[in-house]
């Protein structure tokens, strides 16, 4: 009873955050993520005509465009709903109701998740304070789940929920495997940051069969590795263009990753059907590994191709940038430095939550409640929140990883100390349960606290909130149509809110674009004189008043003028329109 209430209460919660924000989204989603913006624009060509398999924004770098490596199955959910809701309202408005009810399914699927495994893993009291933890912890509750969260990082949280649930699931193997194989296909089809997580889940089934030698542990083996192996190619023909299908991308599901897809099958599964004896443990293990070597080996040439990761065909300055300059790309330390306050908001939660995990399976690995299905759930759930947490550390984008089933384990962990409470009623553990709850379920009052020592945040964005506002956005309409070439991080907002054309944005995806968006705002003048000549642009965009690398163009922002651009008055004071009159 007391969980249905909770769940009621948390569908609630989420319908009303949903309603809340979408009343103001009007006014802020040109203050979104860029991901969330461009999204919506690839959304808006696919309705209009696009082709499936056509992932070029021809509005960048026109007319050739800028290509992208984005899943077009996500584009088909929320045109799914934007389609529907075009009857009845403007577009522009079935667009951005559309950016409120997706990532709030999402979320909704995610409760329905976190409730069901919960409780069959760890107990209804633990189900409860999952849940509370879902909706409200920052990652999982607000980041990639409030209203105008249309990158794909809440479907990718998602299916890791669906497949470390599966993974340590304990009956139902062919279900679990089914639905797991098909997860892990799905999230490697929208983007590959889940390849170390996909990786950990096929560790935890593979050492359940090594360890426990159950018939379900390898029913549960042998089909998420054939569900895995065959959906992950129908997702990749699916989504991949027919002339590019051979091509050894990167940066999403080509044939390098497909190559190690097939290496895991088939050296996880072979060896379990040659060698059929419980008692062959360490055959079954010198087996998976001598095949992996080999599947390595065969595939090198294309795995080869990947060793400088997904930037690798930038220039090196657009790669140093990415590294230092892109707040999603930081590692877990480095972003900590640059914004403490945001950074505490999570990770203490990752943090503590695979310490405490760890500390509770070596002080109750004999006790009574400690059964065998809960010992598997505890140390597989486990390795993925350090996996998550170690990958968090080379790059902050990776929190996902571990955020995603995080809310499951602080049930558990505050039902343990809540029974505990019961058991002992002292003091001690009544302030250690209130101290854990706050810091993985309201850590914004950790924040508020811990304020007056925390170093100042120092990683504001060189664009500038001021000319991201719908008002900013909207003024450029002022002029007919033009190349614009704006500062980092305002392309998405000029696509979905003007009719400009641009030369630039943030994305590897081009090196040309990510160059432009950086590189022309470093220069001095006779060098930008030269670099804006040749790129062909109309317009030079910068934002007021803003503190640009370099010298000369900071100065241009504050109001400095120059016989070769000539200033174009708008309505709205903060963005500095340069129309280009080179002779």
């Amino acid at each position: 009873m007391f969980l249905r209430l909770t769940v009621i209460a948390a569908i609630l919660f989420t319908l009303g955050q949903a309603v809340f924000l979408s009343l103001d989204l009007w006014d802020n989603f040109a203050k979104q993520g860029n991901d969330d913006i461009l999204r919506l624009v690839m959304v808006r060509d696919f309705i209009a005509g696009q082709g499936w398999y056509d992932m070029v924004q021809y509005r960048v770098l026109p007319p050739d465009g800028m290509p992208l490596h984005w899943s077009r199955y996500i584009d088909l959910g929320i045109a799914a709903i934007v389609v529907p809701l075009s009857f009845f309202f403007p577009m522009p408005m079935a667009e951005l109701l559309a950016a409120s009810i997706w990532p709030t399914l999402i979320q909704l699927l995610a409760l329905t998740v976190v409730t069901i495994s919960t409780r069959r893993l760890f107990g209804t009291v633990a189900a409860c304070f999952a849940v509370v933890c879902l909706v409200l912890w920052p990652i999982t509750g607000g980041w990639h789940s409030a209203a105008g969260n249309l990158d794909h990082h809440n479907v990718q949280m998602l299916m890791m929920m669906l497949m470390a649930v599966c993974a340590v699931w304990p009956d139902r193997p062919y279900a679990t495997g089914m639905i797991g194989g098909l997860a892990a296909a799905f999230s490697l089809a929208v983007g590959l940051e889940t390849v170390p997580f996909v990786l950990g889940v096929g560790i935890i089934i593979l050492g359940r069969v090594l360890l426990a030698r159950t018939q379900e542990a390898r029913q549960a083996l042998l089909v998420f590795c054939g569900v895995l192996s065959i959906s992950s190619v129908v997702f990749w023909v699916g989504q991949t263009a027919p002339e590019i299908r051979m091509q050894p991308m990167c940066d999403r599901l080509s044939t390098p990753i497909l190559s190690v897809v097939w290496t895991a099958t088939i050296a996880s599964a072979v060896p379990l059907l040659v060698f059929r004896s419980n008692a062959a443990t360490l055959q079954r293990l010198a087996g998976t590994i001598i095949l992996t070597l080999i599947g390595v080996a065969l595939s090198w040439s294309l795995l080869s191709t990947c060793l400088a990761g997904p930037y690798g065909n930038l220039p090196q300055d657009m790669q140093d940038f990415i590294s230092v300059g892109v707040d999603e790309a930081l590692p877990g330390i480095a972003y900590f430095f640059q914004h403490p306050e945001t950074t505490m908001l999570f990770l203490p939660a990752l943090t503590l939550v695979p310490v405490l995990i760890g500390f509770d399976l070596f002080s109750n690995w004999r006790a009574a409640d400690m059964t065998s299905d809960r010992r598997v759930a505890l140390l597989g759930l486990g390795l993925l929140s350090v996996i998550g947490f170690l990958m968090m550390l080379v790059q902050m984008r990776a929190a996902t990883l571990s955020g995603s089933i995080l809310p499951i384990l602080v049930g558990y962990i505050l039902a343990r100390l809540f029974a505990t409470y019961k058991h002992k009623k002292d003091s001690l553990t009544a302030f250690g349960g209130l101290l854990l709850a706050t810091i993985f379920i309201s850590p914004t009052t950790v924040v508020a606290a811990l304020k007056p020592v925390l170093p100042v945040d120092n990683g504001a964005e060189i664009s500038g909130a001021d000319c991201r506002t719908y008002e900013a956005i909207v003024a450029l309409n002022e002029i007919p149509k033009a190349l614009l070439l704006p500062h980092f991080n305002v392309a998405p907002s000029i696509l979905w809110l003007t009719h400009h054309d641009v030369l630039s944005a943030g994305y590897h995806t081009s090196a040309v674009a990510i160059t432009n968006s950086v590189r022309p705002f470093t220069l001095e003048e006779d060098a930008l004189r030269d670099y804006i000549a040749a790129s062909g642009a109309t317009h030079f965009l910068l934002c007021n008043n803003t503190p640009y690398a370099g010298q000369f163009v900071p100065r241009l922002a504050a109001g400095e003028e120059v016989d070769w651009l000539r200033r174009v008055p708008l309505s709205d004071e903060n963005q500095v329109l340069l129309q280009v009159v080179l002779e």
